[in-house]
């Protein structure tokens, strides 16, 4: 009997702007935050008081569990500061009934509600800290702009006569990029269009712009692969690169280097977390990917265990990369920050009893030379260490070489630990897992 496949094709995560929490939904209607840093649960919203649409921080609520249809999730950071007070750090959450909310992660409260803002659902949201604007899309057609602050509806537009179901904003925060049938790019100024890229037959599933927003990567449902979009040019545009995988992609990430260097980051839907780095996008579409799997010792058969979510936090030289993964249980993940070396595969272990486990691995041997061993340890399930001493998540280098892969030296990152949640919070929280 094979493991089984964990079912993260629905699941809606996303990490803090920090990278220090991670915000997950698994459909249940439930909201749980895990401390990405110590591993462990830091909060479930099972319990949360509702808010009056259009009603600010101020308004009176009412407990009772709203058994919502979370569709989209968007964690949003209006404060740049370290030290964050409530109202700062927002789970903005698109439903199913064309609902727009926003969550306090402090105070564990709604913040703000827009009701009906796309009747037939929201289908995709996004964030440009540059005036702190929440973009949503729906099944309308239309692109939404709300006020972060306070959920007040600053715009409208129509984007397209059929459903959006992907949205992003550039770093920028000057171009919107929508997906329904079609790409389309606006200038967020005025909402005028620049441009069109055809390329998907089917529904955009993930959308995302480069760091520099030069480049828009997609994924459609179904497609096994990731199409990469060159901004500028012509109105109408082809896709600049394709970067093929074995199974549909469900997040896409990129980050680009100054001197041009480009990586690619993705996690297929059977929860394997691939990693592309080229000096272009001529040299990328040659390149086979670098792979990031769970090892076969660690895959359950009776539970669901896989990479379900990522974030390339930045560039260590030419192909190479760091990137937080959470992976495993989705009731129990991991955290681990890796230094990712394209050509160097990683295979992550998962301990069942919260133990340290070592594991062995092999470097394949060039022709003519013995195969040698190399003692790995595996990520620490810190969520079921409750008792135990918890050393802080540290880089790591594999040494397991592809013939188009140069290993590097591994090396340790400490990262900066602070938190902006507080403990204060009146809703329903569970113990630890």
């Amino acid at each position: 009997m094979a493991p089984v496949a964990a079912p993260i094709r629905d699941l809606l995560t996303s990490f803090s702007p920090s990278a220090d929490f991670l915000a997950l939904s698994s459909g249940d209607g439930r909201i749980k935050v895990w401390d990405a840093v110590r591993g462990r649960l830091q909060t479930e919203f099972a319990d949360i008081p509702a808010v009056e649409a259009g009603a600010g921080a101020g308004a009176e609520t009412k407990r009772g569990h709203l058994a919502l249809d979370y569709t989209c999730m968007k964690w949003v950071q209006l404060s740049g500061k370290k030290k964050r007070k409530a109202g700062s750090s927002l789970l903005v959450l698109g439903t199913g009934s064309g609902d727009v909310l926003a969550l306090d992660v402090a105070a564990g409260q709604w913040k703000w509600k827009v009701s009906d803002c796309h009747p037939g659902g929201v289908t995709a949201v996004a964030y440009s800290k540059h005036g702190r604007i929440v973009y949503t899309a729906g099944a309308d057609g239309m692109v939404c702009r709300i006020d972060a602050s306070d959920g007040s509806i600053l715009g409208k537009f129509r984007s397209s006569s059929k459903a959006i179901s992907a949205l992003a904003v550039s770093s920028d925060g000057n171009i919107l990029a929508t997906a329904a049938g079609q790409l389309r790019t606006f200038d967020t100024s005025d909402n005028k269009k620049i441009q069109k890229f055809s390329g998907h037959p089917v529904a955009v599933r993930s959308m995302v712009f480069s760091n520099d927003s030069q480049y828009v990567l997609s994924s459609g449902i179904g497609e096994r692969y990731i199409a990469i979009w060159k901004l500028g040019g012509g109105k109408t545009q082809s896709s600049n690169c394709i970067l093929s995988m074995e199974h549909p992609a469900i997040f896409v990430d990129c980050k680009c280097s100054e001197e041009g260097e480009i990586h690619v980051l993705a996690i297929s839907e059977i929860g394997v977390c691939y990693f592309w780095s080229a000096c272009n996008t001529d040299d990328l579409r040659n390149k086979k990917p670098t792979k990031i799997t769970l090892s076969e010792s660690s895959l359950s058969r009776t539970q669901a265990f896989s990479i379900f979510a990522a974030k390339l936090q930045g560039m260590d030289g030419p192909n190479s990369a760091h990137v937080l993964l959470a992976y495993g249980s989705v009731v129990k993940p991991s955290f681990d920050k890796r230094l990712l070396c394209y050509g160097t595969d990683i295979n992550l272990g998962i301990s069942q009893d919260g133990v340290l486990l070592p594991s062995t691995q092999t470097t394949m041997a060039k022709k003519g030379q013995s195969v040698k061993k190399q003692e790995t340890v595996t990520a620490l399930d810190r969520a079921n260490a409750e008792d135990a001493i918890l050393p802080l998540p540290k880089l790591h280098t594999q040494e397991k070489k592809r013939k188009h892969g140069v290993t590097k030296p591994s090396g340790d990152i400490e990262p900066s630990i602070h938190s902006d949640l507080t403990t204060r919070s009146p809703i329903q929280k569970r113990g630890r897992s």
